[in-house]
Protein backbone atom coordinates (compact mmCIF):
# COMPACT_ATOMS: atom_id res chain seq x y z
CA UNK A 1 0.00 0.00 0.00
CA UNK A 2 1.49 3.34 -1.04
CA UNK A 3 1.74 6.30 1.30
CA UNK A 4 -0.74 8.20 -0.89
CA UNK A 5 -3.27 5.43 -0.45
CA UNK A 6 -2.71 5.46 3.31
CA UNK A 7 -3.17 9.25 3.35
CA UNK A 8 -6.46 8.92 1.51
CA UNK A 9 -7.42 6.24 4.00
CA UNK A 10 -6.74 8.76 6.76
CA UNK A 11 -9.32 11.15 5.33
CA UNK A 12 -11.71 8.32 4.55
CA UNK A 13 -11.63 7.49 8.22
CA UNK A 14 -11.62 11.11 9.38
CA UNK A 15 -14.76 12.38 7.66
CA UNK A 16 -17.06 9.48 8.59
CA UNK A 17 -15.77 9.67 12.16
CA UNK A 18 -16.47 13.43 12.29
CA UNK A 19 -19.90 12.83 10.78
CA UNK A 20 -20.65 10.16 13.35
CA UNK A 21 -19.57 12.40 16.20
CA UNK A 22 -21.67 15.27 14.83
CA UNK A 23 -24.69 12.99 14.55
CA UNK A 24 -24.26 11.98 18.18
CA UNK A 25 -23.76 15.61 19.25
CA UNK A 26 -26.69 16.78 17.10
CA UNK A 27 -29.05 14.17 18.50
CA UNK A 28 -27.93 15.01 22.03
CA UNK A 29 -28.34 18.77 21.54
CA UNK A 30 -31.66 18.34 19.74
CA UNK A 31 -32.95 16.24 22.60
CA UNK A 32 -31.68 18.75 25.13
CA UNK A 33 -33.13 21.79 23.29
CA UNK A 34 -36.47 20.08 22.72
CA UNK A 35 -36.67 18.91 26.31
CA UNK A 36 -35.66 22.36 27.62
CA UNK A 37 -38.22 24.16 25.48
CA UNK A 38 -40.92 21.75 26.58
CA UNK A 39 -39.96 22.37 30.19
CA UNK A 40 -40.00 26.16 29.79
CA UNK A 41 -43.25 26.05 27.84
CA UNK A 42 -44.76 23.83 30.52
CA UNK A 43 -43.69 26.27 33.25
CA UNK A 44 -45.03 29.25 31.31
CA UNK A 45 -48.33 27.46 30.67
CA UNK A 46 -48.65 26.68 34.38
CA UNK A 47 -48.20 30.38 35.16
CA UNK A 48 -51.00 31.29 32.74
CA UNK A 49 -53.21 28.62 34.29
CA UNK A 50 -52.41 30.05 37.73
CA UNK A 51 -53.47 33.54 36.52
CA UNK A 52 -56.87 32.20 35.42
CA UNK A 53 -57.21 30.18 38.62
CA UNK A 54 -56.57 33.34 40.65
CA UNK A 55 -59.41 35.16 38.83
CA UNK A 56 -61.81 32.22 39.25
CA UNK A 57 -60.94 32.05 42.96
CA UNK A 58 -61.50 35.83 43.28
CA UNK A 59 -64.91 35.45 41.62
CA UNK A 60 -65.80 32.68 44.03
CA UNK A 61 -64.93 34.99 46.96
CA UNK A 62 -66.99 37.83 45.57
CA UNK A 63 -63.98 40.09 44.87
CA UNK A 64 -63.96 42.86 42.29
CA UNK A 65 -62.68 41.14 39.15
CA UNK A 66 -61.40 44.33 37.49
CA UNK A 67 -59.32 45.15 40.53
CA UNK A 68 -58.05 41.57 40.48
CA UNK A 69 -57.06 41.91 36.82
CA UNK A 70 -55.36 45.26 37.51
CA UNK A 71 -53.47 43.73 40.45
CA UNK A 72 -52.29 40.81 38.36
CA UNK A 73 -51.07 43.17 35.61
CA UNK A 74 -49.27 45.31 38.16
CA UNK A 75 -47.65 42.21 39.68
CA UNK A 76 -46.53 40.79 36.34
CA UNK A 77 -45.24 44.00 34.74
CA UNK A 78 -41.64 43.29 35.78
CA UNK A 79 -41.72 39.59 34.86
CA UNK A 80 -41.82 37.41 31.78
CA UNK A 81 -45.62 37.81 31.89
CA UNK A 82 -45.39 41.57 31.21
CA UNK A 83 -47.04 41.28 27.74
CA UNK A 84 -49.92 39.37 29.31
CA UNK A 85 -53.35 39.70 27.67
CA UNK A 86 -56.11 39.10 30.21
CA UNK A 87 -59.87 39.37 29.64
CA UNK A 88 -62.85 38.08 31.67
CA UNK A 89 -66.26 37.47 30.05
CA UNK A 90 -69.62 36.69 31.60
CA UNK A 91 -71.88 33.94 30.34
CA UNK A 92 -73.53 36.36 27.88
CA UNK A 93 -70.21 37.15 26.21
CA UNK A 94 -69.85 40.57 27.80
CA UNK A 95 -66.48 41.78 29.13
CA UNK A 96 -66.49 41.80 32.93
CA UNK A 97 -62.84 42.70 33.48
CA UNK A 98 -60.06 43.43 31.09
CA UNK A 99 -56.52 44.53 30.54
CA UNK A 100 -57.84 47.24 28.28
CA UNK A 101 -54.56 47.70 26.41
CA UNK A 102 -54.66 44.04 25.32
CA UNK A 103 -58.21 42.71 25.11
CA UNK A 104 -58.59 39.12 23.96
CA UNK A 105 -61.38 39.03 21.33
CA UNK A 106 -63.39 35.82 21.38
CA UNK A 107 -66.12 36.77 18.87
CA UNK A 108 -66.03 36.91 15.11
CA UNK A 109 -67.56 39.71 13.03
CA UNK A 110 -70.96 38.05 13.40
CA UNK A 111 -70.79 37.96 17.17
CA UNK A 112 -70.27 34.21 17.31
CA UNK A 113 -67.76 32.56 19.65
CA UNK A 114 -64.57 31.73 17.76
CA UNK A 115 -63.99 27.93 17.41
CA UNK A 116 -60.69 28.26 19.27
CA UNK A 117 -62.57 29.43 22.38
CA UNK A 118 -65.68 27.34 21.90
CA UNK A 119 -64.36 24.25 23.68
CA UNK A 120 -63.53 26.06 26.92
CA UNK A 121 -66.75 28.12 26.74
CA UNK A 122 -68.92 25.03 26.82
CA UNK A 123 -67.06 23.37 29.70
CA UNK A 124 -67.43 24.30 33.36
CA UNK A 125 -64.80 24.25 36.09
CA UNK A 126 -62.07 23.40 33.61
CA UNK A 127 -58.81 24.90 32.35
CA UNK A 128 -57.65 24.69 28.79
CA UNK A 129 -54.22 25.51 27.32
CA UNK A 130 -53.46 25.78 23.61
CA UNK A 131 -51.70 27.82 20.93
CA UNK A 132 -53.51 30.10 18.48
CA UNK A 133 -52.96 33.06 16.17
CA UNK A 134 -54.23 36.51 17.15
CA UNK A 135 -53.31 39.92 15.83
CA UNK A 136 -51.05 38.28 13.24
CA UNK A 137 -48.90 36.50 15.84
CA UNK A 138 -48.78 33.16 17.61
CA UNK A 139 -50.02 33.15 21.22
CA UNK A 140 -50.08 30.71 24.11
CA UNK A 141 -53.66 30.90 25.40
CA UNK A 142 -55.05 29.58 28.68
CA UNK A 143 -58.77 29.63 29.48
CA UNK A 144 -60.80 28.75 32.57
CA UNK A 145 -64.49 28.65 33.46
CA UNK A 146 -65.95 29.12 36.90
CA UNK A 147 -67.79 26.15 38.41
CA UNK A 148 -71.18 27.82 37.86
CA UNK A 149 -70.27 28.77 34.27
CA UNK A 150 -70.94 32.49 34.99
CA UNK A 151 -67.53 33.78 33.99
CA UNK A 152 -64.92 32.76 31.48
CA UNK A 153 -61.38 34.07 31.87
CA UNK A 154 -58.74 34.07 29.16
CA UNK A 155 -54.99 34.74 29.51
CA UNK A 156 -52.64 34.91 26.52
CA UNK A 157 -48.95 35.55 25.88
CA UNK A 158 -47.32 36.21 22.49
CA UNK A 159 -44.33 34.06 21.43
CA UNK A 160 -42.17 37.15 21.04
CA UNK A 161 -40.24 39.69 23.07
CA UNK A 162 -39.48 38.56 26.60
CA UNK A 163 -41.57 35.42 26.16
CA UNK A 164 -39.55 34.48 23.10
CA UNK A 165 -36.36 35.08 25.02
CA UNK A 166 -37.67 33.06 27.93
CA UNK A 167 -38.44 30.11 25.65
CA UNK A 168 -35.17 30.41 23.73
CA UNK A 169 -32.17 28.21 24.50
CA UNK A 170 -29.39 29.67 26.59
CA UNK A 171 -26.58 30.98 24.40
CA UNK A 172 -24.12 28.89 26.41
CA UNK A 173 -25.68 25.85 24.78
CA UNK A 174 -24.38 27.00 21.41
CA UNK A 175 -20.99 27.70 22.94
CA UNK A 176 -20.99 24.12 24.20
CA UNK A 177 -22.09 22.89 20.76
CA UNK A 178 -19.22 24.74 19.09
CA UNK A 179 -16.82 23.43 21.74
CA UNK A 180 -18.01 19.86 21.22
CA UNK A 181 -17.76 20.32 17.47
CA UNK A 182 -14.16 21.49 17.74
CA UNK A 183 -13.43 18.63 20.14
CA UNK A 184 -14.98 16.13 17.69
CA UNK A 185 -12.74 17.41 14.90
CA UNK A 186 -9.63 17.05 17.05
CA UNK A 187 -10.70 13.64 18.37
CA UNK A 188 -11.54 12.35 14.89
CA UNK A 189 -8.28 13.67 13.47
CA UNK A 190 -6.01 12.10 16.05
CA UNK A 191 -8.05 8.88 16.27
CA UNK A 192 -7.88 8.37 12.51
CA UNK A 193 -4.16 9.16 12.59
CA UNK A 194 -3.64 6.58 15.33
CA UNK A 195 -5.49 3.95 13.31
CA UNK A 196 -3.56 4.84 10.19
CA UNK A 197 -0.27 4.58 12.06
CA UNK A 198 -1.20 0.95 12.65
CA UNK A 199 -1.95 0.66 8.94
CA UNK A 200 1.52 2.09 8.26
CA UNK A 201 2.97 -0.60 10.52
CA UNK A 202 0.99 -3.30 8.71
CA UNK A 203 2.15 -1.88 5.37
CA UNK A 204 5.77 -2.05 6.51
CA UNK A 205 5.10 -5.55 7.84
CA UNK A 206 3.77 -6.62 4.43
CA UNK A 207 6.83 -5.12 2.71
CA UNK A 208 9.13 -7.03 5.08
CA UNK A 209 7.32 -10.29 4.36
CA UNK A 210 7.45 -9.68 0.60
CA UNK A 211 11.19 -8.99 0.80
CA UNK A 212 11.72 -11.91 3.22
CA UNK A 213 13.87 -9.58 5.31
CA UNK A 214 12.47 -10.45 8.73
CA UNK A 215 14.39 -8.96 11.69
CA UNK A 216 15.92 -11.51 14.03
CA UNK A 217 15.07 -9.43 17.08
CA UNK A 218 11.28 -9.03 16.95
CA UNK A 219 11.31 -6.77 20.02
CA UNK A 220 13.34 -4.18 18.10
CA UNK A 221 10.58 -3.81 15.51
CA UNK A 222 8.25 -0.83 15.86
CA UNK A 223 4.75 -1.95 16.89
CA UNK A 224 1.87 0.22 18.09
CA UNK A 225 1.04 -0.29 21.74
CA UNK A 226 -2.49 -1.61 21.24
CA UNK A 227 -4.34 -4.73 20.12
CA UNK A 228 -3.48 -4.18 16.45
CA UNK A 229 0.18 -3.86 17.37
CA UNK A 230 0.00 -7.11 19.31
CA UNK A 231 -1.66 -8.82 16.33
CA UNK A 232 1.06 -7.50 13.99
CA UNK A 233 3.77 -8.71 16.35
CA UNK A 234 2.16 -12.11 16.67
CA UNK A 235 1.78 -12.40 12.89
CA UNK A 236 5.45 -11.55 12.44
CA UNK A 237 6.45 -14.18 14.99
CA UNK A 238 4.21 -16.79 13.38
CA UNK A 239 5.52 -15.95 9.93
CA UNK A 240 9.12 -16.20 11.07
CA UNK A 241 8.39 -19.50 12.80
CA UNK A 242 6.68 -20.73 9.62
CA UNK A 243 9.66 -19.75 7.48
CA UNK A 244 12.08 -21.37 9.92
CA UNK A 245 9.91 -24.49 10.06
CA UNK A 246 9.81 -24.67 6.27
CA UNK A 247 13.57 -24.28 6.09
CA UNK A 248 14.02 -26.99 8.70
CA UNK A 249 11.55 -29.20 6.84
CA UNK A 250 13.42 -28.71 3.58
CA UNK A 251 16.73 -29.51 5.28
CA UNK A 252 15.17 -32.50 7.03
CA UNK A 253 13.65 -33.85 3.83
CA UNK A 254 16.93 -33.28 2.03
CA UNK A 255 18.77 -35.16 4.77
CA UNK A 256 16.19 -37.95 4.61
CA UNK A 257 16.69 -38.15 0.87
CA UNK A 258 20.46 -38.37 1.32
CA UNK A 259 20.03 -41.02 4.01
CA UNK A 260 17.56 -43.04 1.95
CA UNK A 261 19.88 -42.89 -1.04
CA UNK A 262 22.83 -43.93 1.10
CA UNK A 263 20.93 -46.75 2.84
CA UNK A 264 19.66 -48.14 -0.46
CA UNK A 265 22.97 -47.78 -2.26
CA UNK A 266 24.89 -49.71 0.39
CA UNK A 267 23.16 -53.11 -0.03
CA UNK A 268 22.73 -52.50 -3.77
CA UNK A 269 26.48 -51.90 -4.12
CA UNK A 270 27.24 -55.05 -2.11
CA UNK A 271 24.81 -57.15 -4.18
CA UNK A 272 26.23 -55.70 -7.42
CA UNK A 273 29.78 -56.43 -6.27
CA UNK A 274 29.07 -60.08 -5.49
CA UNK A 275 27.13 -60.62 -8.71
CA UNK A 276 29.78 -58.88 -10.84
CA UNK A 277 32.43 -61.08 -9.29
CA UNK A 278 30.44 -64.24 -10.00
CA UNK A 279 29.81 -63.21 -13.61
CA UNK A 280 33.30 -61.95 -14.47
CA UNK A 281 35.58 -64.28 -12.52
CA UNK A 282 35.80 -67.51 -14.50
CA UNK A 283 38.08 -69.13 -11.92
CA UNK A 284 35.70 -68.75 -8.99
CA UNK A 285 34.88 -72.05 -7.32
CA UNK A 286 31.38 -73.36 -6.87
CA UNK A 287 31.76 -73.16 -3.10
CA UNK A 288 32.88 -69.52 -3.27
CA UNK A 289 30.09 -68.76 -5.73
CA UNK A 290 27.52 -70.16 -3.26
CA UNK A 291 29.01 -68.02 -0.49
CA UNK A 292 28.78 -64.89 -2.65
CA UNK A 293 25.21 -65.69 -3.71
CA UNK A 294 24.22 -66.25 -0.05
CA UNK A 295 25.73 -62.90 0.93
CA UNK A 296 23.98 -61.21 -2.01
CA UNK A 297 20.74 -62.80 -0.84
CA UNK A 298 21.31 -61.53 2.72
CA UNK A 299 21.76 -58.02 1.39
CA UNK A 300 18.73 -58.45 -0.85
CA UNK A 301 16.67 -59.36 2.21
CA UNK A 302 18.13 -56.41 4.04
CA UNK A 303 17.21 -54.14 1.13
CA UNK A 304 13.65 -55.51 1.07
CA UNK A 305 13.31 -55.01 4.83
CA UNK A 306 14.61 -51.46 4.52
CA UNK A 307 12.12 -50.65 1.77
CA UNK A 308 9.26 -52.23 3.74
CA UNK A 309 10.14 -50.25 6.88
CA UNK A 310 10.43 -47.03 4.90
CA UNK A 311 7.06 -47.64 3.24
CA UNK A 312 5.50 -48.39 6.63
CA UNK A 313 6.85 -45.15 8.12
CA UNK A 314 5.57 -43.04 5.23
CA UNK A 315 2.24 -44.83 5.15
CA UNK A 316 1.67 -44.20 8.85
CA UNK A 317 2.62 -40.56 8.42
CA UNK A 318 0.25 -39.96 5.50
CA UNK A 319 -2.71 -42.29 6.15
CA UNK A 320 -3.47 -42.15 9.87
CA UNK A 321 -7.21 -41.77 9.30
CA UNK A 322 -7.43 -45.04 7.35
CA UNK A 323 -6.20 -47.22 10.25
CA UNK A 324 -8.87 -49.43 11.83
CA UNK A 325 -8.99 -49.52 15.64
CA UNK A 326 -10.72 -51.84 18.07
CA UNK A 327 -10.51 -52.80 21.73
CA UNK A 328 -7.60 -55.20 22.35
CA UNK A 329 -6.81 -57.46 25.30
CA UNK A 330 -3.27 -56.23 25.94
CA UNK A 331 -2.58 -59.05 28.44
CA UNK A 332 -3.21 -61.73 25.79
CA UNK A 333 -1.38 -59.73 23.10
CA UNK A 334 1.70 -59.41 25.36
CA UNK A 335 1.67 -63.14 26.17
CA UNK A 336 1.44 -64.06 22.46
CA UNK A 337 4.28 -61.65 21.75
CA UNK A 338 6.48 -63.24 24.41
CA UNK A 339 5.70 -66.71 23.06
CA UNK A 340 6.57 -65.67 19.48
CA UNK A 341 9.79 -64.05 20.66
CA UNK A 342 10.78 -67.19 22.54
CA UNK A 343 10.04 -69.61 19.68
CA UNK A 344 11.57 -67.44 16.95
CA UNK A 345 14.59 -66.40 19.07
CA UNK A 346 13.82 -62.76 18.18
CA UNK A 347 15.47 -61.57 21.40
CA UNK A 348 18.42 -63.94 21.09
CA UNK A 349 19.51 -65.12 24.52
CA UNK A 350 17.58 -62.37 26.35
CA UNK A 351 14.75 -63.36 28.69
CA UNK A 352 11.39 -61.58 28.29
CA UNK A 353 9.13 -60.96 31.31
CA UNK A 354 5.48 -59.87 30.97
CA UNK A 355 3.90 -58.07 33.95
CA UNK A 356 0.45 -57.07 32.71
CA UNK A 357 -2.82 -57.58 34.66
CA UNK A 358 -5.52 -59.84 33.21
CA UNK A 359 -8.15 -57.11 32.81
CA UNK A 360 -6.12 -54.71 30.67
CA UNK A 361 -7.77 -53.43 27.51
CA UNK A 362 -6.56 -50.79 25.06
CA UNK A 363 -7.78 -49.27 21.80
CA UNK A 364 -5.52 -49.86 18.80
CA UNK A 365 -4.63 -51.89 15.74
CA UNK A 366 -3.37 -55.37 16.69
CA UNK A 367 -1.01 -55.82 13.73
CA UNK A 368 0.59 -52.39 14.10
CA UNK A 369 0.92 -52.67 17.86
CA UNK A 370 2.49 -56.16 17.66
CA UNK A 371 4.89 -54.95 14.98
CA UNK A 372 5.92 -51.93 17.09
CA UNK A 373 6.59 -54.10 20.16
CA UNK A 374 8.62 -56.53 18.02
CA UNK A 375 10.77 -53.62 16.83
CA UNK A 376 11.41 -52.69 20.46
CA UNK A 377 12.39 -56.29 21.21
CA UNK A 378 14.76 -56.37 18.21
CA UNK A 379 16.25 -53.02 19.21
CA UNK A 380 17.04 -54.34 22.70
CA UNK A 381 18.36 -57.64 21.35
CA UNK A 382 20.69 -55.96 18.86
CA UNK A 383 21.91 -52.93 20.77
CA UNK A 384 21.40 -53.27 24.54
CA UNK A 385 23.88 -56.04 25.44
CA UNK A 386 21.44 -56.93 28.22
CA UNK A 387 20.04 -60.22 29.48
CA UNK A 388 16.40 -59.37 30.22
CA UNK A 389 13.49 -57.49 28.63
CA UNK A 390 10.48 -56.44 30.72
CA UNK A 391 7.05 -55.32 29.44
CA UNK A 392 4.82 -54.18 32.27
CA UNK A 393 1.69 -52.17 32.96
CA UNK A 394 2.40 -49.00 34.97
CA UNK A 395 -0.92 -47.23 35.64
CA UNK A 396 -4.16 -45.83 34.29
CA UNK A 397 -4.12 -42.06 33.77
CA UNK A 398 -6.63 -39.65 32.20
CA UNK A 399 -8.25 -42.30 30.03
CA UNK A 400 -4.93 -43.86 28.98
CA UNK A 401 -3.18 -47.10 29.93
CA UNK A 402 0.51 -46.48 30.61
CA UNK A 403 3.12 -49.21 29.94
CA UNK A 404 6.88 -49.64 30.28
CA UNK A 405 9.20 -51.56 27.95
CA UNK A 406 12.73 -51.80 29.35
CA UNK A 407 15.94 -53.80 29.21
CA UNK A 408 18.85 -54.14 31.61
CA UNK A 409 21.46 -53.29 29.01
CA UNK A 410 23.96 -50.46 28.65
CA UNK A 411 21.52 -47.71 27.61
CA UNK A 412 22.72 -44.70 25.61
CA UNK A 413 24.25 -41.36 26.43
CA UNK A 414 21.66 -38.73 27.33
CA UNK A 415 22.64 -36.60 24.32
CA UNK A 416 21.15 -39.25 22.02
CA UNK A 417 17.79 -39.71 23.78
CA UNK A 418 15.97 -36.85 22.04
CA UNK A 419 16.94 -38.15 18.59
CA UNK A 420 16.26 -41.87 18.87
CA UNK A 421 12.92 -41.45 17.06
CA UNK A 422 14.46 -39.45 14.17
CA UNK A 423 14.56 -41.15 10.78
CA UNK A 424 17.89 -42.91 10.09
CA UNK A 425 19.46 -41.74 13.34
CA UNK A 426 21.97 -44.13 14.81
CA UNK A 427 23.77 -43.89 18.13
CA UNK A 428 26.72 -45.68 16.52
CA UNK A 429 26.30 -45.72 12.76
CA UNK A 430 29.11 -48.18 12.11
CA UNK A 431 27.97 -50.72 14.71
CA UNK A 432 24.30 -50.31 13.70
CA UNK A 433 25.02 -50.96 10.07
CA UNK A 434 27.16 -53.93 10.97
CA UNK A 435 24.29 -55.35 13.02
CA UNK A 436 21.82 -54.68 10.25
CA UNK A 437 20.06 -51.65 11.69
CA UNK A 438 18.66 -49.08 9.27
CA UNK A 439 17.67 -46.30 11.65
CA UNK A 440 13.99 -46.84 10.82
CA UNK A 441 12.86 -49.15 13.61
CA UNK A 442 12.32 -46.64 16.43
CA UNK A 443 10.86 -43.95 14.11
CA UNK A 444 8.38 -46.59 12.95
CA UNK A 445 7.53 -47.45 16.57
CA UNK A 446 6.94 -43.78 17.38
CA UNK A 447 4.64 -43.30 14.37
CA UNK A 448 2.65 -46.43 15.28
CA UNK A 449 1.81 -45.12 18.75
CA UNK A 450 1.03 -41.62 17.42
CA UNK A 451 -1.22 -43.15 14.75
CA UNK A 452 -3.13 -44.99 17.50
CA UNK A 453 -3.69 -41.68 19.37
CA UNK A 454 -1.05 -42.49 21.93
CA UNK A 455 2.58 -41.54 22.42
CA UNK A 456 5.95 -42.94 23.44
CA UNK A 457 9.00 -41.50 25.24
CA UNK A 458 12.39 -42.94 26.08
CA UNK A 459 14.83 -42.55 28.96
CA UNK A 460 17.70 -44.32 30.63
CA UNK A 461 16.29 -46.33 33.51
CA UNK A 462 17.82 -46.07 36.98
CA UNK A 463 18.73 -49.77 36.94
CA UNK A 464 20.49 -49.46 33.59
CA UNK A 465 19.34 -49.89 30.03
CA UNK A 466 16.69 -48.05 28.03
CA UNK A 467 13.09 -47.67 29.19
CA UNK A 468 10.34 -46.81 26.73
CA UNK A 469 7.15 -45.40 28.31
CA UNK A 470 4.16 -45.59 25.96
CA UNK A 471 0.47 -44.75 26.37
CA UNK A 472 -2.59 -46.16 24.63
CA UNK A 473 -6.24 -45.21 24.96
CA UNK A 474 -8.06 -47.35 27.51
CA UNK A 475 -10.48 -49.85 26.00
CA UNK A 476 -13.93 -50.62 27.31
Amino acid sequence: MSKGHVTRLHWKLFFPLVGLLWIVIGITILYFVTHERQRLSYNLGNRLINVNSTIVDAYGKGADLQKTVDFIKLFTNQTTLAPLHLTVYDDEGNIVADNKAATIPIHDEHGEILPAFGYSWEKRDTTYLHDMFMFGSKYMVSSATSPDGAIHTFAALPYEGEVGEFLSVDSMVWVVVLGLGAFSFVLAYFSSRAICRNVYALRDFAEIISSNNIPEDIESWRFSKDELGEVSKRLLLLYREKINAEHEKILHERQIGVNVSHELNTPVAIIKGYLDTILTDENISEEQKKIFIARALDNTNRLAELINDLNAVMRLQDNRTSIQFRTLDFHELALRLADDVRHNHTAGDMKMDIIVPDDCHVVGNEALLTNALLHLVKNSAVHSSGTCITLRWVKEENGYMVFSFSDNGIGVDDEHLNRLFDLFYRVDSGRSRKSGGSGLGLPLVNRVFVAMNGDITVRNSESGGLEFIFRLLKGS
